[in-house]
This record gives C-alpha cells, sequence and structure tokens, in this order.
C-alpha cells in the first residue's frame, strides 16, 4: 500500500500536470506562403488538423471538438463547433473547388461543409481501428477514409485499391495520399514505411533511407512520379521526381500534419501532449516517452558529439548515490523496471538543496508529470540533455540560459517518489545513459 505522503503527493501532480492542448504554428516549406498563425485561445480543445486550397492561396486548421479557423482565401463554410461531437476530429480534407471541406473523427464520422457532399461513412460500424487520415479524389465527388492498421475504406467515385488491414503492422499508418489520377493511393506508416496500391508506383522509404525517427505524411508531386516524406522534425525527404526537401529544424513542437500549397507546402506543428493518465506502473514509461520526444525535437538539427568522461559538474553539492542507473525493483509498485537516471541525495539524508546545471545550456522545459514530479529538461547542444525530476520547485524557466553550477530548482519528492532526493539523467543522442562515468563527484 502506497505510503498517505506519497498518495498526497500523486494526487497533486494530477492536478498540475496540464494538457498544453491548443498550442500550434504553421511553418512553410518550398516557397509555400503562410497566411497566419493560429489564436490560441479558439484552439482550447486542441488542433486536429490541417488542409490547403489546391491554388495554395489559402488553408484551414480544424480542432479536435470540430471548430474550423481559415486563413487567406480559404473561406469558412461552417464547422462542428457548437455540437459535441462523440469522438474527436482527426483530419480534413478540402473539396476540388475550395469552396468546401471534409471533417472525420476517429470513428470514421463524416461532417461536410460549402459545396463538400456527403457520400457515406463509417459511422455505424464498428471498426478495429481508428481512423486516422482522409483523402479527397481528384474530382472531389468521393473521398478515402484510413485507418491506423491500413484498413482504407472508399466512399463515392473513390475506389478502393487494396488496404493493409489484413497485414501485422510493425507501425500504424499515419496517412493515405492519392495519386495524381485518383487510380491509386499510398499508405505511409509512421516510421516512414511506404505501402503502395493502384497505379502508386514505389519510390523509396524512410527506413530504406536509414531514418529511425517518426514520420508525419507525404507530400505528392505535380506530375505524380513521385512524393516527399514529412518527418515529425519538419525535415523534408523527396523520392521519385520531388525535388521539395527541408532540413530538420530544432523545435520542441512536432509536425502533426501537412498539406500541398502551392509550389511546396505548409507544415502544422502541435506541443506534444503532456502524459495525464492515473498513477501506474506504467507512469515512469508514459513520461519518458515524453521526455524523449521533447529531446529529440529540440534537438532535431544538432550533430551528436558525445561529452567527454568525467567532463561534466556535479548535480548536488554535496551528492550520496541512493539509487543508481539501470534495471532494479520499483520502490513503490514493486516490480522490476528501468531506471533511467541516477537519484542523489545530500549527506546527513538531507535533500541536498538545489538542483545544479551540470553543464553550460538552454532549459528546455519545465513540466508536471506523474511520476517525474516537477521536471526541469535543459539542453547542452550537440544532441546531450539532462533531467532533473522530484523538484519542489523550479527556479528557471524555459528558454532560459544556464552556466555549470546554476541552480535549476530545489530538491524535493514530487511525482512517484518515497522521499526527497534528485533524479537526475543524461540523454545523449536521444537515449538515457549511466550518468555517473560522466559526472565530477566529490
Amino acid at each position: 500500500m502506497l505510503k498517505k505522503s506519497v498518495i498526497a503527493a500523486l494526487t497533486t501532480m494530477l492536478l498540475l500536470a496540464a494538457d498544453p492542448a491548443g498550442a500550434a504554428k504553421v511553418e512553410s516549406a518550398g516557397g509555400a506562403v503562410i497566411y497566419g498563425q493560429p489564436d490560441q485561445t479558439s484552439l482550447a480543445s486542441g488542433v486536429a488538423a490541417m488542409t490547403s486550397r489546391s491554388d495554395g492561396q489559402g488553408y484551414w486548421i480544424a480542432t479536435s471538438e470540430g471548430t474550423v479557423l481559415s486563413f487567406g482565401s480559404a473561406g469558412h463554410f461552417g464547422d462542428m463547433g457548437a455540437v459535441t461531437l462523440n469522438q474527436p476530429v482527426v483530419g480534413m480534407a478540402p473539396t476540388k473547388s475550395g469552396n468546401g471541406y471534409w471533417l472525420v473523427a476517429s470513428d470514421g464520422g463524416i461532417f461536410s461543409f460549402g459545396d463538400a457532399e456527403f457520400y457515406g461513412s463509417t459511422g455505424a460500424l464498428v471498426l478495429n481501428s481508428p481512423i486516422v487520415d482522409m483523402a479527397a479524389t481528384d474530382t472531389g465527388k468521393g473521398y478515402w477514409l484510413v485507418a491506423a492498421d491500413g484498413g482504407v475504406f472508399s466512399y463515392g467515385d473513390a475506389v478502393f485499391r487494396g488496404s493493409t488491414g489484413d497485414l501485422t503492422l510493425n507501425r500504424p499508418i499515419v496517412g493515405l495520399l492519392p495519386t495524381k489520377t485518383s487510380a491509386g493511393y499510398w499508405l505511409l506508416a509512421d516510421d516512414g514505411g511506404v505501402f503502395t496500391f493502384g497505379d502508386a508506383n514505389f519510390y523509396g522509404s524512410g527506413p530504406g533511407r536509414g531514418f529511425a525517427e517518426s514520420f508525419a505524411g507525404m507530400i505528392p508531386t505535380f506530375d505524380g512520379d513521385g512524393y516527399s516524406l514529412v518527418h515529425s522534425s519538419g525535415r523534408i525527404t523527396p523520392f521519385g521526381t520531388s525535388t521539395l526537401i527541408k532540413e530538420a529544424a530544432c523545435d520542441l513542437w512536432p509536425v502533426s500534419d501537412m498539406s500541398t500549397s502551392g509550389p511546396g507546402a505548409v507544415l502544422l506543428r502541435i506541443a506534444s501532449k503532456v502524459p495525464s493518465s492515473p498513477p501506474s506502473k506504467n507512469s515512469a514509461a508514459l513520461d519518458a516517452g515524453y521526455l524523449e520526444e521533447l529531446i529529440f525535437h529540440s534537438q532535431a538539427c544538432q550533430a551528436h558529439n558525445p561529452p567527454n568522461l568525467s567532463s561534466l559538474a556535479s548535480p548536488l553539492l554535496e551528492p550520496v548515490q541512493t539509487s543508481g542507473y539501470g534495471w532494479r525493483r520499483h520502490p513503490i509498485w514493486d516490480h522490476v523496471a528501468i531506471h533511467r537516471g541516477v537519484d542523489f541525495i545530500g549527506p546527513n539524508r538531507t535533500s541536498g538543496g538545489a538542483a545544479l546545471a551540470v553543464a553550460t545550456g538552454t532549459v528546455i522545459a519545465v513540466t508536471d508529470l506523474t511520476a517525474y514530479g516537477t521536471a526541469i529538461i535543459v539542453g547542452h547542444g550537440q544532441r546531450m540533455a539532462t533531467v532533473y525530476g522530484h523538484l519542489k520547485s523550479a527556479l528557471v524557466e524555459p528558454g532560459q540560459e544556464v552556466a555549470a553550477g546554476t541552480p535549476l530548482g530545489l530538491v524535493g519528492s514530487t511525482g512517484l517518489s518515497t522521499g526527497a532526493h534528485l533524479h537526475f539523467e543524461l540523454w545523449l543522442d536521444g537515449e538515457p545513459v549511466n550518468p555517473v562515468p560522466y559526472l565530477v563527484l566529490p
């Protein structure tokens, strides 16, 4: 049974674990024009999808609740903002004329506006996997829906050409892109795997180029003989005749959707969602996944150059190690789990005072997590980052520059913790490593 102090801490963390839903921004690639940025106040439910006019003169952004924001020459033809949806909106597609659009929910429910016609939906079906995307035919008189398992559903003049619904995929499908003729389509998995159907030709994939990161979507070529894959980091990799290319950006927010716009594309970045599930033996892994995403995207434009051994300062003035890096029996859940860092306290069982930056860097984030409690992440360049968890309070803010020895926050016992201590992690090239060989400890 958890101690009363731990239970109280868990309750506090649940209240503090705020989801930054709604934080979103648009960036361009290949000469596309940005017509405006979403108003954060209007995006309280969280951004879900975007799509553009075929002439590149504007775009729409939809929230998970079905509110639609329009930019440039993209007209507003209605939305679901005044209706309570059974499932969140996950995608949208424009009509050929640009005078309407469809929204699709994760259950495959379709909502049509302007000159968009309703041709059918999966709303009445029990799906094996949720719908993740939709695309319209070149005539605008039909559309396809695609589920995370690659199941494809066709309506109107959209013809079913095949699916991955019967395959066991390594990674979920994140998008469907029709060919220029609409006589075929590509499916994209989030690891960059590409599946072809109908007259869609295979021009290459993310894993085939040696990429080991996530992907968000595909951008077609005008001649139909290629495509570009859009990485979640903002990198764009061309295949076939495509010339659309872009380097990765060091941006905390991953790309989640995109759309062809004029000569290039517009990309939609959305803030990563802070884990908010109830405390469990999986909380540490969920928090670590969130930290991994923050660290990866904040360092996506950097080259890796590992630090020398014994080159980093101590994270506490007089640290006493109480738990090492590696596999251990969890002190609360009593199961064997990986410990991604090292725990320190001060002398004579004191908390140790303030957590100290181990090297010069920039504060990436100050966040409240279920397992890690109040945590501070510092980026040090060259794909190195450090994490300071279970803090009582923070003394720095995101974006702040710090030097080695700068107090970052007071050591505490927030999150899944049985007593005041500092949980310290060192991340190199996107992975946590044993920090002790790199530290100069008194």
